[in-house]
């Protein structure tokens, strides 16, 4: 398996080291994205597409319990050790699955999260469904995602690197829609401008981006946080 072919579904030592590699590289965009997510300690979370393991290690030391899956086996390894003391502890749990049939209850949690992962899901329109299944009413769903869309060039190559789609947001608000979830809000990150622009169902707006953690992809990609209430 390639290097491409490992950033879909890693993969062996080479998939080892790009998922430990992914942990700190896509810290910055992770860290910004969970700036917008208001996580209470009686929370039950699921982070689908969980990588590395290391946002399940952010959100766990705030939730009541934090579940992880991912259909990498060797992602589920990773995470489980960067995950370790907070397994031990009970408030984490990792396993192998696949979004397109979560092995969870229906209203099973507060809030579902996806890190830069929606790329590499099939049929997107049904799986934001199953999202919307295991969710309580009234549960958030989170995506997070380093570019809005394919317009730019490193986006284009990727695609054609990788089986990925870098979906913009208007795709994105259309899938969420068409599963009925409310309250659909879109943060754009232009950090070029120092601005961040806020969509909502009541319009649009703009605030001063006041976020300080450098990354070199912000400089010319346009970050997407999307929160949508079932």
């Amino acid at each position: 398996m390639g290097i491409f072919d490992n950033m879909r579904k890693p993969k062996g030592k080479l998939g080892e080291i790009q998922l430990k590699s992914m942990n700190k590289e896509h810290t910055p965009i992770s860290l910004w994205v969970l700036k917008h997510l208001d996580i209470k300690e009686t929370d039950t979370i699921l982070d689908i597409g969980c990588g590395g393991g290391i946002n399940i290690n952010r959100m766990g030391e705030k939730a009541k319990k934090v579940y992880g899956v991912d259909y990498s086996e060797k992602s589920v390894k990773i995470s489980k050790e960067v995950n370790d003391e907070l397994i031990k502890k009970g408030t984490v749990e990792i396993k192998q699955g696949n979004v397109e049939n979560l092995e969870f209850e229906d209203e099973s949690f507060d809030i579902v999260t996806a890190f830069e992962t929606v790329y590499f899901w099939p049929d997107v329109e049904k799986c934001f469904g199953e999202v919307k299944r295991v969710l309580k009413p009234g549960g958030i769903f989170m995506i997070g995602m380093e570019s809005n869309g394919s317009e730019h060039i490193t986006m284009k190559i990727s695609e054609k690197l990788i089986d990925m789609t870098a979906y913009n947001d208007r795709e994105l608000r259309t899938f969420l829609e068409n599963n009925e979830f409310s309250q659909i809000t879109v943060y754009l990150k232009d950090s070029k401008n120092r601005k961040e622009k806020i969509m909502t169902n009541e319009g649009t707006r703009l605030i001063d981006d006041d976020w300080d953690n450098f990354s070199f992809s912000d400089r010319f990609l346009e970050w997407m946080c999307v929160i949508a209430e079932k």
